[in-house]
């Protein structure tokens, strides 16, 4: 029996050895880092909020664990930029030599390439010690001398965009001495007394700045603000320059100016600290893992998503949501690409409106239809099939939820956006995305099989409209509209068809694009072949999984570096002359991660493993380092020529946030699983870490943490936490099993399913599911009102279905495109054309209504053209039977029309007519988006004002 075993395998080998090549093991080994510790928290663990024991041990001083532990000393080998940046203002260069803000500043993007301002001390000549400098994520510290005088610079933009400068001059001379200190600032160059004022565009004339310049004991002359102090030998005076960044729509810019104006300079330093350190201990949930170096690059990757965050309010079609950006300090555009791999590590910020702005910006400029870039920044406004925004989006919403209006917003972008894709790039109608060039890949000259032969292709990347279909349909079953789900899953399994039935090679056992001149399996292949599994639209059968072998062969698909390509058809593809580029990126392991997530799960084989999960985690937390070295984490754009024990070349891109890379840890190590129900599903990918924790993530209307401690070591982990695999909710546990295998927690009954030992279970009545979820933050209340959704009321929009009509409708717009239910870019009705000052807009209920509140979102068409404009004044009108009469006691929020979103209530009256009569402003024409009319219980100032809100 034995020996026909054995033979029987010779013959099995023999005939898998026909079909599947020869393949090495990943040999690449793990990473050794070097560089200090990190900082251990000034607090014990807690199962409640660690993040906030952490700030509240430390909140009454300066002296903040997040900033230690993202200190940056000395000369720094990712450059001199400047980490401290408000809501809009960063600074896009940063000179160090300058006192003040030296450089480029910038409101959203460079205004003009100068300095915010800058201050001179004469007499002199001041010189930055370099090896002094020390920076931390919330303040930067410098000094400069001259002779015997010595300067220390602390300097920091806060939140809402006041840019502060604290001098300590010291003498260390034996005789006083008389400096003259200067401030300038190309924006701010007329006024009097100790303030200049200014006014200038924004880049692209999104928005307009009014800055203001002023310090202590400074008067205004000769466009600057100028001030004489005498230092007795030995002593030391202070000096403070202050500059907002003022618009209107942030009025707190005003207000923040205005106290840090006011404040001393110790006042000014402490008020900032703490408020910046706060938002950590608001926001971020606490994670901590045995890799020190892997520990470190999480908190740096939070930082990131901060730094490269915008949060301008600039009304219209542009910023007005919170909107992650591809890189401040290089490109800085909000490319759609990109947006679904932030979006997955900004839905595990505790607020909302970071992950919600990100689609919901996408989904208001994309006209209804494929998902754009940002139009804010045209220079750099393309497009992408390849992205995955409606997924990622629909997993934001299944870790946060709210009333099902979001859902439906949701649901509504991502059916265009599949059917957009599908009607744009799908010529011959089979499911399948056709494209022939390969920069729109996102990975430019990486992308090999555009080489191979010219022509279109059908794509594999066509899975992302599979998931964005399934993200579809979910969001659909969210608001109850059956329908519609079920038509997007139909549409979503008819992609999944065309994915198996067209691009299988069942010759080569690999999932190909195929050439549509010659219906030519493209033998070069890239990581976006296997997107398809990464989303799971491939049936998990032996014959399919077949694909996977190749990530067994490093020769092919190493595990480090993360390459585009496949390596043997690089090669291939540069013998034949095309050798393109090979680098590699924090976007390329992001897909990657995605890869091994889902296969490790969905499609059990023996060439991917665990273990290399575990190694692409720790080589990717490497590359972020420059040199490995954890006090220098740089996230660069890209990376090239590995040479096989470092990286050579660091892309001129720094501190950048293309990819994501946190959630990894969130969804694969520590396990957890979004789910559309009241459940807690945790599912880890076991990469043999003794211990580890995340703590206090917001999941619905609940704080949810995950701690691993293997009873197995002897060793206790976390303090009061009983050894093995818990969830814990608001502090309390609520569930454990004794191994690190996936279980589901049921809120309800307190019961698991699990294979392994559950320990302890407890129910926690009142969790909810995602669309069970109230959400009332003001912010994210105004956020929604913008996108067309109110979610303080569930009233009936009397203009849908309404009759309309206009004085004039201009070229490419059209009167329905204000009644569709959406306030997004298009469809828009529009007077652009008009020969009149004034245009109006009706509409005919068609039977008598009683209203008192109609929201109107104006078109605004720049930075594309100046056609559209918000009106410079406007009023609601009804027919009243014989003339149209102004509604009485109208109230306005705001004041002065603003582009998108504006606010009319007034006394119940009844009308079966009426119209927004709109005088156009200087230049421009009036266009809306959209129109809804509503008759609010308890009538006008029942519901609150619309103010900018910042949390």
């Amino acid at each position: 029996m034995k020996r026909l075993l054995v033979a029987l395998g010779l013959i099995i080998a023999s005939v898998c050895s026909a079909t599947t090549p020869a393949a090495a093991d990943q040999t690449i080994g793990f990473p050794t880092f070097s560089g200090p510790a990190v900082p251990a928290p000034p607090v014990a663990y807690t199962t409640g909020d660690m993040m906030r024991s952490i700030y509240d041990a430390e909140s009454s001083g300066t002296d903040f664990w997040m900033d230690r532990l993202l200190a940056r000393t000395g000369n720094d080998p990712a450059g001199s930029w400047l980490m401290s940046r408000g809501r809009a203002v960063f600074m896009k260069t940063h000179d160090p030599a300058v006192l003040g803000f030296g450089g480029h500043v910038a409101y959203w993007e460079s205004i003009s390439d100068k300095n915010a301002y800058s201050i001179a001390i004469s007499p002199g000549t001041f010189t930055e010690q370099v090896s002094q400098r020390k920076q931390m994520p919330s303040h930067w510290k410098s000094v400069h001398t001259s002779g015997s005088i010595t300067v220390d610079q602390t300097k920091f933009i806060t939140d809402n965009n006041v840019a502060v400068t604290n001098l300590s001059i010291k003498n260390n001379g034996s005789s006083s001495t008389t400096l003259q200190l200067r401030a300038t600032s190309p924006y701010a160059t007329s006024g009097t007394g100790s303030e200049l004022t200014g006014q200038v565009n924004a880049y692209n004339n999104l928005t307009t700045i009014r800055p203001r310049l002023t310090g202590d004991g400074f008067t205004a002359n000769s466009g600057g603000l100028n001030r004489s102090v005498t230092i007795a030998a030995g002593a030391t005076v202070t000096a403070k320059v202050v500059m907002g960044f003022i618009t209107d729509e942030i009025p707190d810019s005003l207000t923040e100016y205005n106290a840090y104006a006011g404040y001393s300079n110790a006042t000014a330093f402490a008020t900032h600290v703490k408020a910046y350190n706060l938002w950590w201990a608001q926001n971020v949930p606490y994670i901590d893992v045995p890799e020190p170096a892997i520990k470190k690059n999480i908190y740096y990757r939070w930082w990131l998503m901060r730094f490269n965050s915008l949060d301008a309010n600039i009304p219209g079609q542009t910023f007005q949501f919170p909107s992650s950006t591809e890189g401040v300090l290089g490109y800085n555009n909000a490319i759609a690409l990109t947006q679904p791999m932030h979006i997955d590590d900004l839905k595990y910020l505790r607020n909302p409106m970071y992950a919600y702005g990100d689609w919901l910006n996408v989904g208001q400029v994309s006209k209804g239809a494929r998902f754009l870039d940002n139009p804010g920044d045209p220079e750099n406004w393309s497009n992408s099939y390849t992205q995955y925004i409606a997924e990622a989006a629909w997993k934001s919403y299944q870790i946060h939820g709210g009333q099902p209006a979001i859902a439906g917003n949701l649901a509504h972008y991502a059916e265009g956006d599949v059917k957009g894709q599908l009607a744009y790039y799908d010529h011959d109608n089979n499911k399948l995305i056709e494209y022939d060039w390969g920069a729109l890949t996102g990975n430019d000259a990486d992308a090999v099989s555009f080489h191979w032969k010219p022509g279109n292709m059908d794509r594999a990347e066509s899975a992302y409209q599979y998931s964005g279909a399934m993200a579809a349909a979910q969001a659909y079953d969210a608001i109850g509209n059956t329908a519609k789900a079920a038509e997007m899953r139909t549409l979503a399994n008819q992609i999944k068809d065309a994915i198996v039935n067209v691009l299988w090679n069942p010759s080569r056992q690999l999932f190909e694009h195929r050439l549509k001149s010659t219906n030519e399996w493209v033998p070069w292949k890239e990581i976006n072949n296997y997107y398809p599994f990464s989303v799971g639209a491939v049936p998990n059968t032996s014959t399919y999984k077949q694909a996977l072998r190749l990530f067994n062969d490093p020769a092919q698909y190493p595990v480090f570096p993360f390459y585009t390509a496949n390596q043997v058809d690089k090669k291939a593809a540069a013998d034949a002359g095309n050798p393109g580029s090979n680098n590699f990126s924090t976007i390329n392991s992001t897909v990657q991660f995605r890869l091994y997530s889902s296969v490790l799960r969905n499609y059990s084989n023996s060439w991917m493993t665990a273990t290399d999960y575990k190694k692409l985690l720790y080589w990717n937390t490497w590359a972020q380092y420059v040199g490995g070295n954890t006090q220098w984490p740089d996230a660069n754009e890209f990376w090239a020529d590995w040479n096989g024990s470092g990286i050579d070349y660091r892309s001129w891109i720094h501190h950048n946030i293309l990819g994501s890379s946190n959630w990894t840890v969130i969804e694969d190590v520590a396990g957890l699983r979004p789910r559309n129900d009241a459940k807690v599903e945790v599912s880890p990918i076991n990469i043999g870490w003794d211990h580890f924790t995340v703590n206090n993530l917001r999941y619905r209307n609940a704080d949810l943490s995950i701690v691993w401690d293997d009873p197995a070591d002897g060793v206790a982990r976390y303090p009061g936490v009983p050894e093995g695999y818990s969830i814990f909710i608001n502090g309390n546990r609520v569930a454990t099993v004794s191994t690190l295998t996936p279980f589901t927690w049921d809120p309800a009954t307190g019961e698991v399913t699990t294979s392994g030992t559950v320990t302890y279970h407890t129910a926690v009545p009142g969790l909810q599911a995602p669309n069970q979820v109230v959400q009332n933050s003001p912010r994210l209340v105004d956020m929604f009102a913008k996108a067309g959704v109110d979610l303080t009321a569930d009233s009936t929009n009397l203009a849908s279905g309404a009759t309309v009509s206009a004085s004039y409708t201009g070229s490419g717009s059209n009167v329905s495109g204000a009644v569709d239910g959406y306030p997004t870019n298009e469809p828009f009705w529009g007077a652009g054309g008009s020969p009149n000052s004034q245009d109006w807009y009706e509409l005919n209920f068609g039977t008598t209504r009683t209203l008192n509140e109609v929201r109107l979102h104006f078109k605004d068409s720049r930075p594309a053209s100046a056609t559209y404009r918000a009106p410079s004044a406007y009023t609601i009108q009804y027919y009243n039977g014989s003339s149209w009469v102004d509604a009485p006691g109208q109230t306005k929020t705001p004041a002065a029309p603003q582009a998108n979103y504006n606010v009319v209530r007034f006394p119940s009256l009844s009308a079966q007519r009426i119209r927004v009569l709109a005088t156009n402003a200087s230049g421009a024409k009036t266009g809306l988006t959209e129109v809804k009319v509503y008759n609010r219980s308890g009538g006008p100032g029942a519901r609150p004002p619309m103010k900018d809100v910042h949390h």
